[in-house]
């Protein structure tokens, strides 16, 4: 029984794949529909990060002493980075909840609806990334063969992204406060994971544990380190990387065998 409802589940997401010019379809529809009838249209994406950067980036960077040149790049791409994070988990959660009229009138495999968010969350992350680069050429960031070691690290964060989607819009269907209460806790993950000042800060205080056992962490170093230092992250960055995709594979199948068939009885 068990072997069979696994196999189910296995079936069940490869089909939702194959099916990809459907999910991808919507998920650009999401994206045009957002920004419908707006004169700048998806550019707010791009604006928005570029005030945040600019007003966290002066002040930070003058209240903890870090010179502009290296710290603004720093904050950037881990801004950009924590949004693909949020959006994940904050929007995608609700992806069954907006999908409803979908799910109820058309009978597609449920992880349509998941690959349809990680279309529209992956799209506005790639809108702002354009902002990383304009501020690395700004301050002359050197970039080499090492940089290329980004490319493994975007991959990886959009897996996490993926498995937050299927994890968080299980729970969210079947628990409404889900949602809310991890917008809760993504707050205080946000100023005790090193985006708005550098890891150094804590490590000269003798701290690295909330550092190092903070999974968030070593997400950001994986594409943060590859791209402003044109290095790939630490060994124990990506260790700690693959630990967490595991945990969050063996949560995901678990809600999945257990809520999928019943999620349009739950919305």
């Amino acid at each position: 029984m068990e072997q069979t409802t696994n196999r189910k589940v296995f079936e069940e997401v490869i089909q939702a794949a194959r099916l990809w010019p459907i999910w991808l379809r919507i998920g650009l529809q999401d994206i045009r529909m957002r920004y419908r009838r707006s004169a700048v249209g998806v550019g707010w994406i791009f604006i928005n990060l570029a005030i945040m950067i600019i007003a966290v980036g002066i002040v930070y960077g003058n209240l903890l002493g870090q010179e502009l040149k290296e710290f603004l790049p720093f904050l950037t791409i881990g801004l950009i980075s924590w949004g693909y994070i949020t959006s994940s988990i904050v929007e995608g959660g609700n992806a069954f909840v907006i999908s409803e009229g979908y799910i109820k009138q058309i009978g597609l495999p449920i992880y349509i609806y998941i690959f349809r968010f990680l279309v529209s969350i992956t799209i506005t992350m790639l809108i702002s990334l354009p902002a990383y680069l304009v501020i690395a050429f700004i301050y002359s960031v050197q970039f080499g063969l090492g940089t290329l070691w980004a490319l493994l690290g975007f991959v990886l964060l959009s897996i996490v992204s993926f498995l937050m989607i299927a994890i968080f819009s299980h729970l969210n269907a079947r628990f409404r406060d889900a949602s809310h209460i991890a917008s809760v806790c993504l707050q205080v993950m946000f100023f005790i994971t090193p985006i708005i000042w550098p890891p150094e800060v804590l490590r000269k205080r003798g701290i690295d544990w909330i550092i190092d056992f903070n999974p968030f962490y070593h997400l950001l170093e994986i594409v943060r380190r590859p791209l402003t230092m044109s290095e790939p992250a630490t060994f124990i960055n990506y260790i700690a990387v693959a630990i967490f995709i595991i945990l969050l594979s063996m949560i995901a199948w678990m809600f999945t065998k257990r809520l999928s068939q019943r999620i349009a009885f739950l919305l």
